[in-house]
């Protein structure tokens, strides 16, 4: 059965009866109008993700249940949760656009030096034999590499400022696989970028990449990739940052470079993780940029009112900062 649509006044109503406080103060008449006042330009549902963990189920006497905030949920600290959230996109976000452009010049770099051409993509050079042996499923035995030209070529022509600026090559003949290879990973999303490192180019040559990202280790470098290509999406979307798990491969078959570099610091899969990969890659794309200082000034505004922030993110200590791999040279 579907639900009756409620007035913003009337969810407003309903958090209040449930419930929710004030750190402030406020009567229930003025906290339903703060409510109500916020609620006009942030969607009910949103704004429940972060107030759903004060909830608790209590039992009524005619054996039916009633969600009710605990004992002391404040309306304030809810709102200090989808602010930090909101920030904490915005620099995860901002992190990995910087990063998604270092990583484009140097894969077009490594690349082209690595096979000695401008177009490695049309002669297939540096790639591996598994990407470009085709693949026997049925009426279709293109090879994984036809599979992902072709989807390089089709975000090529959906992009449409993109393709206009290639109007001339493209009459004279210019494919995806004859343009040079800085424009080629240019018509490339992350998720290209991330397969094209995971399971296209030869490992040596991954291994240079991620060598002049400043990376000692392939694997930490490939581990940070992925998880960073989920959360750009979720950036994007305006979807949830501050408490989620992006993947669950178990912390222990985790490979060795990961778990030394993670080990007792951070939860594999959780967004303190990726915040650590962020950080040592802006080490190497932008050594002189306020992203770190950024993020400490809003995690100390938030964790002040939430205690558990840090546990939150998937951090195992409240002074997470202070570990010597976060404080990076």
């Amino acid at each position: 059965m579907a639900k009756p649509y409620k007035t913003f006044r009337e969810q407003a109503h309903i958090l209040v009866t449930r419930g929710m406080q004030s750190s402030r103060g406020l009567s229930a008449d003025e906290l339903e109008n703060e409510i109500e006042s916020k609620l006009r330009y942030i969607n009910y549902y949103r704004i429940s993700a972060y107030w759903t963990s004060f909830l608790e189920t209590v039992k009524n006497a005619d054996g039916s249940t009633t969600p009710r905030f605990r004992s002391g949920t404040c309306w304030e600290t809810v709102l200090v949760l989808y602010n930090f959230d909101r920030d904490l996109r915005e620099l995860l976000f901002g992190a990995i656009s910087r990063m998604e452009l270092a990583l484009r010049t140097q894969i077009a770099h490594q690349w082209s030096l690595y096979t000695h051409s401008s177009t490695p993509q049309a002669s297939k050079s540096g790639m591996r034999s598994s990407f470009l042996e085709a693949q026997e499923d049925g009426a279709d035995s293109a090879s994984p590499q036809e599979k992902f030209m072709a989807r390089i070529a089709d975000n090529f022509r959906k992009d449409r400022p993109l393709y206009a600026a290639w109007d001339e090559e493209i009459k004279r003949g210019a494919t995806i696989e004859t343009v040079p290879v800085w424009s080629f990973v240019e018509f490339a999303n992350f998720g290209h970028l991330n397969e094209l490192l995971h399971c296209a180019l030869e490992p040596e040559l991954v291994q240079r990449i991620a060598e002049a990202m400043q990376f000692d280790s392939v694997e930490y470098f490939l581990f940070g990739i992925s998880l960073l290509s989920q959360i750009r999406n979720a950036c994007a979307h305006q979807f949830r940052v501050w408490n989620s798990h992006w993947f669950s491969p178990k912390f222990q078959n985790a490979p060795e470079a990961v778990r030394i570099e993670l080990n007792r610091f951070a939860l594999l899969g959780k967004t303190a993780a990726a915040l650590i990969f962020c950080r040592r890659m802006l080490r190497a794309v932008e050594p002189d940029g306020q992203w770190k200082d950024r993020l400490l000034r809003s995690y100390a505004v938030a964790s002040a009112t939430v205690p558990t922030l840090s546990r939150d993110l998937g951090f195992f200590s409240p002074t997470w900062y202070e570990d010597p791999r976060w404080n990076l040279t």
